[in-house]
């Protein structure tokens, strides 16, 4: 598609990627990632790249409407309706023009960013892994809980404690399984020392200042930071010093580091992930994360390896580190006018 009014050229090209073991969202397990890939040719001829790929149980709109909303925006000069559109439009613009502001242009030689680990088993997977060193070098690993029984939880937990070092801290990801006494009764029989942060742990996220008080627990904000009211109340509020921010579900790449910036004036760190996206996204989000003030936290961008296969080769992983040095990422697909 072309539209008149910028005169960019706008093709796309649809993808399945399967992952190697069922991942759950919002309770149900998926086999596969569906989404799409477009290509941006601006008016000088420049190309970039752009991920427009919704999440069921994250995001509101399908792939399809946010396709349409891509196609209606540009033929009217207007910003696509569906934040996955959004996302992916500002992508492929940004990689076209390497933008410098959002980490697009050249990175020094041996740049990389620290990311966590993530760990999606039970206890005798997590200690087998812990025997075989395969968290070596990494200083956080993320830990889904609330999908089992409490005693489930609670097992995976202490084996991951006892089988890595005593300098990784694990992040708890509860996805808002836990009513506020559940939680309390779990968190309450860890040693917190090694828990860097519990993300959104409750099904009410106004419990949320109420968990650290009867806990101690530090906590992270995560899924009520695509909400705007409750990302209102939990901007600042009491043991809740980390946002996990999608840029997928939020918008712009300069809408992202707005909320960075907010984020950082009410005193919160920022830790940046994906929805599931391709290792196309995690670099582009990765680039974002180099030049973003966001506190010196790993990132989340710890999904490289979950698909059997990709459409571009993932950047190496080097002691925890990802390694963001190396040209920016083209797909092996093929395109269609839009």
């Amino acid at each position: 598609m072309v539209s008149h009014l910028n005169a960019e050229r706008i093709d796309v090209s649809r993808y399945r990627l399967p992952f190697r073991r069922a991942v759950m969202v919002a309770g149900v397990p998926m086999a596969e990632r569906v989404g799409a890939m477009i290509r941006l040719t601006d008016p000088q001829g420049r190309v970039g790249f752009g991920e427009i790929a919704p999440l069921q149980g994250r995001h509101l709109e399908t792939l399809d409407e946010s396709l349409v909303s891509l196609k209606e925006g540009l033929s009217r000069g207007r910003p696509p309706t569906c934040p996955s559109a959004v996302f992916g439009l500002s992508c492929a613009r940004a990689m076209a023009a390497r933008e410098e502001s959002l980490g697009l242009g050249t990175p020094p030689k041996g740049a990389s960013i620290g990311i966590n680990a993530l760990f999606t088993g039970g206890a005798a997977e997590a200690q087998k892994m812990t025997r075989e060193g395969l968290f070596a070098g990494f200083k956080t690993v993320k830990v889904k809980i609330g999908r089992a029984r409490i005693i489930d939880d609670h097992a995976v937990i202490h084996a991951l404690l006892e089988g890595l070092d005593s300098e990784v801290r694990l992040r708890l990801d509860g996805n808002r399984s836990f009513t506020l006494r559940i939680a309390q009764n779990l968190f309450k029989r860890l040693d917190l020392s090694r828990i860097e942060y519990v993300e959104e742990p409750l099904i009410n996220p106004l419990e949320l200042p109420d968990l650290h008080r009867l806990t101690g627990v530090t906590i992270a904000a995560d899924e009520s930071c695509a909400n705007p009211k409750e990302r209102e109340f939990v901007l600042g509020s009491p043991g809740i010093e980390v946002q996990v921010l999608k840029p997928s579900l939020l918008g712009t790449l300069d809408d992202v580091l707005d909320l960075i910036t907010i984020g950082r004036i009410h005193g919160m760190d920022t830790v940046l992930s994906t929805a599931f996206e391709s290792s196309f996204t995690i670099a582009m989000i990765a680039r974002l994360a180099s030049v973003a003030s966001t506190g010196g936290r790993d990132h989340g961008l710890g999904t490289q390896g979950i698909f059997t296969q990709e459409f571009v080769d993932p950047w190496p992983i080097v002691e925890g580190r990802l390694q963001i040095d190396l040209p920016l990422p083209v797909p092996r697909l093929e395109f269609q006018p839009l």
